[in-house]
C-alpha cells in the first residue's frame, strides 16, 4: 500500500488576502521557498513530495517514521507563513490514501501530524513525458505546448482515476501518477499509445527510490527511441 502524507498549512488564504491587493509576487516568492525545502527535507529521507496545491503540500511516506516526519514538518514550518498540520494515511488505492491523509489533515491541530493506516510496502510511480515536445515547441510555440501538455495530464489523470491513481504536473513535459504496484504493463501500454507517450514505472519501498527507477525506465525508452512502457522494480 503507498503512505501519502498531507501537510495543510493552516490559514494559508486568510494569510494571502491580509497582504493586500499587490501580493502575487510575495505569495509566488514564498512559495517557491517553501517547494524547495519541501522537495529536500523528504529527499534527505528517501521520501518523495510534491507542492500539489501549494496550500496542501503531499509527500510519499512510506517507511518513514513518524519522528522523521514531526522534524520534517517542524523545518518546513520556518519557511511557511502560516502553522502547518498533517494527516498520514495509507491504502491500495493512492486516491484514497491521499482522500483520507486529507481529512486527518482538516482534522489536526496546527503542529499535529494525525496518523490513521501505515504501511511500509510497497511504491509504484509512473514517470510519463511526451514524444517529440520539443520539436513540436518549435515548430509551434511554448504556449501551445504548455495548452497540450495540460490537455494529455488530464487525459492520463483520467485514465488512471479508475485505477485508483494520483496524477501530478511535474513541468516541462513531465507527468508522475502515483499507481498501485498491481498495475502492468499491458494495462498501460493503450494509454502510451493513445497519446503518444513514453512510460517509466518504478516499484520500490521508498518514494524517492521509486521515482529513481521510474525516471532510469524512462530512460531507457528514450534510449530504444520506442514508444511503450517499462517497469523497473527494486523488491
Amino acid at each position: 500500500m503507498v503512505q501519502i502524507t498531507i501537510i495543510r498549512l493552516v490559514g494559508y488564504r486568510e494569510w494571502t488576502e491580509g497582504l493586500g491587493p499587490d501580493r502575487e509576487h510575495v505569495i509566488q516568492s514564498v512559495q517557491a521557498r517553501l517547494h524547495d525545502r519541501l522537495v529536500n527535507a523528504f529527499s534527505r529521507v528517501n521520501a518523495w513530495a510534491h507542492p500539489f496545491r501549494y496550500d496542501y503540500l503531499l509527500a510519499i511516506t512510506n517507511g518513514i517514521s513518524e519522528n522523521e516526519l514531526t522534524g520534517i514538518i517542524k523545518e518546513l514550518g520556518d519557511y511557511a507563513p502560516v502553522p502547518l498540520s498533517s494527516g498520514t494515511s495509507a491504502h491500495s488505492e493512492p486516491r484514497m490514501a491521499e482522500r483520507e491523509a486529507f481529512k486527518l489533515a482538516l482534522k489536526a491541530k496546527p503542529w499535529e501530524n494525525l496518523v490513521g493506516n501505515t504501511d511500509d510496502g510497497l511504491v509504484s510511480i509512473a514517470h510519463i513525458d511526451l514524444i517529440d515536445s520539443t520539436t513540436n515547441t518549435e515548430e509551434t510555440s511554448s504556449y501551445l505546448l504548455y495548452e497540450h501538455v495540460w490537455n494529455v495530464v488530464n487525459q492520463i489523470r483520467l485514465y488512471l482515476a479508475s485505477y485508483g491513481g494520483l496524477t501530478l504536473y511535474l513541468g516541462g513535459d513531465n507527468i508522475v501518477s502515483i499507481i498501485p504496484p498491481s498495475i502492468k504493463e499491458g494495462e498501460l501500454e493503450p494509454l502510451a499509445n493513445l497519446l503518444n507517450v513514453r512510460i517509466g514505472v518504478g516499484i520500490a519501498g521508498r518514494g524517492r527510490v521509486a521515482m529513481k527507477l521510474a525516471t532510469e525506465a524512462l530512460d531507457e525508452l528514450r534510449l530504444r527511441n520506442i514508444r511503450g512502457v517499462l517497469i523497473m522494480s527494486n523488491d
